[in-house]
């Protein structure tokens, strides 16, 4: 597959539910794109000049600059970081995990018991102010994402998965030799995406201001440090010059940037569009030369009639779905749950909605894989869930002593059951029309769910405060230990309560096994309990909308969270432009 767990997109995102594969076609491309299929991660290639500016929009404003915080986890704030954050891995656009080579001479396992990796970091590796990055600037990211009290008193990690069970990290070599070492009888088969799922932070100025990361209160001052200030240093080929909140932030070369490829624009804006609808005028304006948006029909019609702009719709890790809060009395039920999601049309849902934009798009069948990864398997599908089909929903229901009276369903015990909040991110047209689809169904069940948006999906999801929400999770090459972070009990992405036994046995044994096809097998038993309890009903995987002027080169889709800024210093102004 060429293209794809905040946990839900608005509230987090990690790595880890596709296993990449062969290249597919994109849906639509027009010229500068159209060899993607083929090349998808040279494509909109060629010769660049030194020199010039390049404004990328971003749809989500920055509210923490620590990507490692759980309210720092977002896609923008990892677009907006990623020319400053140094990772050991990296998604390339064909959804496979490389090496990032401007960092890590190698990374591998030297051990499997205890399971070891060392790191040899590149020896000119430094921070903007010419400190060596080094051990210390690993062991400072494990701390503040391990979970664990002692290592820090209040932090907030966006994922705790393979951290969580981490003995050790020694650094050697002056620092450029790193030893991770993982607990006695611990295993982690997704040990890539520690360290490449979020990003290094400069352990030295956490020290310069006056935190103690010996200590577990020092930790949790400099995550929070992190997350307030805007950040004046770089690890990578860029950093701050300036930012104006919810409006733009301006990136400058990094004078101390060590990887081998040298940035050629001289700056790099990225324009805070929160408005869907204010991006077309800006694009035509030329405010906006290149973004990522989330797709919708009108917006592909405008860009295809914009002079000079090329664009390209591909897959993407994202995936659609609806979650049940089942800490609601009534949704605890999950007979309940089953009827409810039999009665939602799936294809109905996707032919209102991103089908608009990807013809091909169908029903997803799993919670832990998409179509094109080797282990994708379709649980769902096969239950009747997402099919329509309210009479079976009904026969679901009057077979557990449901009753629907005047319209209302009425539980066996003869309690009307209420109205349901169904809640879903302001101005995002696509989940509105989705949320419609989705209440008509239940209507025709006796269920009145009532669409209610909300302004900040994060805040919601946290809180629980939801009784049906729309969202979505952000998946990437890895999938042994994203589940794990979503569907086990009390886990940091598990936002409707959800818990079942057998199921966080299976989702931990998945995540601790060192042989990746087993795991996936693990995965699907899982997947299989999951849609038997109907706690999440998977909608489809959703499109990516990549556009820009044509004549900035080697700007292209990515499946990732990090999106076209995984290649930020690659990019710039064709020769003779």
């Amino acid at each position: 597959m060429r293209a794809s767990i905040v946990v839900l997109a608005a509230a987090g995102l990690m790595l880890g539910a596709c296993t990449g594969g062969g290249a597919k076609p994109s849906p639509t491309a027009t010229i500068g794109f159209n060899d993607c299929e083929k090349n998808p991660t040279t494509c909109n290639g060629g010769e660049i000049k030194l020199g010039g500016s390049y404004t990328y929009g971003l749809d989500q404003p920055v509210t923490s600059w620590n990507v490692n915080a759980k309210d720092g986890g977002t896609q923008a704030t990892r677009q907006a970081m990623a020319g400053l954050l140094p990772r050991v891995f990296q998604v390339d656009p064909q959804g496979r995990l490389q090496p990032n080579a401007d960092l890590v001479i190698s990374a591998d396992i030297t051990n499997q018991n205890p399971e070891t990796v060392v790191y040899k970091i590149r020896p000119d590796a430094v921070w903007s102010d010419g400190i060596p990055i080094t051990a210390d600037d690993f062991i400072l990211t494990w701390k503040q994402n391990s979970g664990n009290p002692a290592h820090c008193s209040a932090c907030t990690p966006a994922t705790t998965t393979g951290y969580d069970v981490i003995k050790s990290i020694v650094g050697s070599d002056g620092g450029k030799t790193v030893t991770l070492t993982f607990a006695d009888g611990k295993t982690f088969g997704d040990w890539k995406g520690d360290f490449s799922n979020d990003g290094l932070y400069p352990s030295h100025l956490a020290t310069k201001q006056g935190f103690d990361l010996a200590k577990p209160e020092g930790v949790a001052g400099a995550a929070d440090w992190f997350a307030k200030t805007v950040p004046t240093w770089s690890g990578g080929p860029y950093q701050i010059e300036s930012y104006a909140k919810d409006q733009a932030l301006v990136l400058k070369k990094n004078d101390k940037w060590y990887g081998k490829t040298k940035p050629s624009l001289d700056r790099i804006t990225f324009k805070f569009v929160l408005d869907p609808a204010a991006i077309l005028p800006a694009v035509r304006a030329k405010e906006l030369t290149g973004m990522s948006p989330a797709p919708s029909q009108a917006l592909l019609s405008g860009l295809a009639a914009t002079p000079g702009v090329i664009h390209e719709v591909g897959e993407s890790y994202r995936w659609e779905q609806l979650t049940l809060n089942v800490r609601n009395k009534y949704l605890a039920d999950p007979v309940l749950r089953r009827a409810m999601f039999t009665a939602v049309n799936v294809k109905t849902v996707i032919e209102k909605t991103y089908g608009t934009v990807d013809k091909n798009l169908k029903p997803l069948g799993s919670h832990n894989f998409v179509p094109g990864d080797a282990g994708y398997k379709d649980v769902v599908s096969g239950t009747g869930q997402g099919s329509g089909d309210a009479d079976k929903a009904k026969k679901l229901l009057t077979d557990a002593g449901y009753k629907i009276e005047n319209g209302h369903l009425v539980t066996k015990a003869a309690e009307p059951v209420p109205a349901l909040r169904l809640r879903y991110d302001k101005d995002n047209a696509m989940r509105a029309v989705a949320a419609e689809q989705i209440a008509a169904a239940l209507k025709g069940i006796g269920i009145e769910a009532r669409p209610e948006t909300t302004e900040g999906l994060a805040q919601t999801l946290t809180a629980g405060d939801f009784d049906l929400v729309l969202g979505d999770w952000v998946s990437g090459p890895l999938y042994q230990s994203a589940p794990e972070q979503r569907w086990a009990t009390g886990a940091p992405g598990n936002y409707g309560g959800y818990t079942n036994p057998a199921l966080d046995r299976l989702v931990h044994a998945a995540a601790m096994d060192v042989d990746p096809r087993h795991a996936a097998d693990t995965l699907n038993q899982a997947d299989e309990l999951l849609t038997k309890d109907a706690y999440v009903l998977p909608l489809m995987q959703r499109p990516t909308l990549t556009f820009t002027y044509q004549e900035y080169a080697n700007i292209r889709d990515n499946p990732s969270v990090w999106g076209p800024t995984y290649n930020i210093q690659e990019w710039g102004q064709r020769e003779g432009s």
